[in-house]
């Protein structure tokens, strides 16, 4: 076997049992009644130090050495830059003249970045690398968050896809997210990077790629329907898209997630070309290079290591609370019954996939530590997998009261 067989095989091997967690953790999913997406993330995890790492730090080394993490590094950055341009091509916001869609969005927005900008303040000592006012930011921004695709599966899986209460849920947590990722932007300027003039001319160059994408895709639609391309042809130029656009935003100093998502939410709000991209290429992305970025988040968490309760029980506090009891009182505010305005406060409460990103380009940032990283992946993996037997513990008491009665 010669050495590029020998470098080859531990890839392809780590491959294989990458994406073979991730089919397992997904069926486990399905069987407690979960979204798959929740079972492929803890699956996946589960591979780095917090529990393979723990039970055998040989077999960690084994599968993922120095020489192949660029690998999964690569493959990890692509698949998270075009799911976050589908992310932007799925953000809509029509609040409209419904005054519960309102009130939950305030809510489901405002309450959590109070009490995660609070929580913050308990932690500065923690971060001493990034201003104050950045950190505290993002850590408010972080608790703001909601799993819109992962809402999208739950509401889905429940039936509840077509009700008022979708619709409502879904507005509210675009919103929150397009203020989520604002702040992102406006934190990414208080971290190390760039010049001021580096910064400028990468913008610059960022608006134009994505100005071009735009006509492209216009000219395009108006010469033949978006259907009639090759697949290949469409997943090859959405590549390039999402990576042209990560790259300048990278440079621009605001993180790489920054240029697919104002990609996506520049490109026309058409269902053809959405539906194309969820035929096509989100499926692929999702099966086959999104466990890599799990894995990405894994090999950064370590819970075996010195990770604080007392931190990880207040962000979870302010978590839960701030979703809960923000959209609560909003839908409550508005005439909505506690039946409804309770399953609005579960469904917004999670957060999934879309808050790993969201954490993980804190911690490339420098903004977030890693015990905090930490502490904020578990928040994340419990509200996410506590939305499903919360629904279940509301209708139940609504169920015996209705009994009752």
């Amino acid at each position: 076997m010669g050495e590029e067989d020998s470098l080859t095989a531990p890839i392809l091997l780590t491959v294989a049992v990458v994406l073979g967690m991730a089919l397992l953790g997904a069926r486990l999913a399905r069987l407690a009644r979960q979204p798959a997406v929740v079972g492929e993330m803890i699956a996946v995890i589960a591979l780095g130090p917090s529990l393979l790492g723990w039970l055998s730090p040989p077999a960690e080394s084994f599968l993922f050495g120095s020489a192949s993490r660029p690998v999964f590094a690569a493959l990890a950055q692509l698949g998270v830059a075009v799911f976050i341009l589908i992310v932007g091509l799925e953000l809509r916001i029509q609040l409209g003249s419904s005054r519960t869609v309102v009130g939950v969005t305030l809510g489901s927005l405002f309450v959590p970045l109070i009490l995660g900008a609070l929580a913050a303040l308990t932690f500065l000592n923690d971060q001493p690398q990034t201003p104050p006012w950045a950190f505290v930011l993002f850590i408010g921004a972080a608790l703001s968050v909601t799993a819109v695709p992962v809402l999208a599966l739950i509401l889905q899986d429940r039936g509840l896809s077509h009700t008022p209460e979708a619709s409502t849920a879904l507005s509210a947590a675009a919103a929150s997210d397009v203020m989520a990722w604002s702040l992102l932007a406006v934190v990414a300027v208080g971290a190390p990077g760039p010049s001021l003039m580096q910064r400028g001319v990468a913008l610059i160059g960022l608006g134009v790629w994505i100005l071009i994408i735009r006509t492209t895709v216009q000219q395009v639609r108006r010469r033949t329907s978006l259907e009639r391309l090759h697949p290949v042809t469409l997943i090859g130029f959405t590549l390039m898209a999402a990576s042209g656009s990560a790259v300048a935003s990278d440079l621009a100093g605001f993180h790489a997630i920054i240029g697919p998502l104002l990609l996506g939410a520049a490109l026309p709000h058409k269902a053809e070309l959405h539906q194309l991209l969820e035929g096509t290429l989100a499926q692929t992305v999702r099966a086959a290079l999104l466990p890599f970025f799990y894995l990405t988040v894994g090999l950064a968490l370590d819970i075996s290591a010195a990770v604080s309760l007392r931190a990880t029980l207040t962000l979870l506090l302010a978590a839960v609370a701030g979703k809960v009891g923000g959209v609560l009182l909003g839908a409550r505010l508005t005439g909505s019954g506690w039946p409804e305005a309770w399953r609005l406060g579960v469904l917004l409460n999670t957060r999934g996939l879309t808050e790993l990103v969201f954490l993980t380009s804190g911690l490339q940032l420098g903004i977030l530590p890693k015990p905090l990283y930490t502490s904020l992946v578990v928040v994340t993996l419990i509200t996410t997998l506590a939305t499903g037997p919360l629904l279940d513990v509301g209708r139940r008491h609504l169920e015996r009261a209705e009994t009752a009665n």
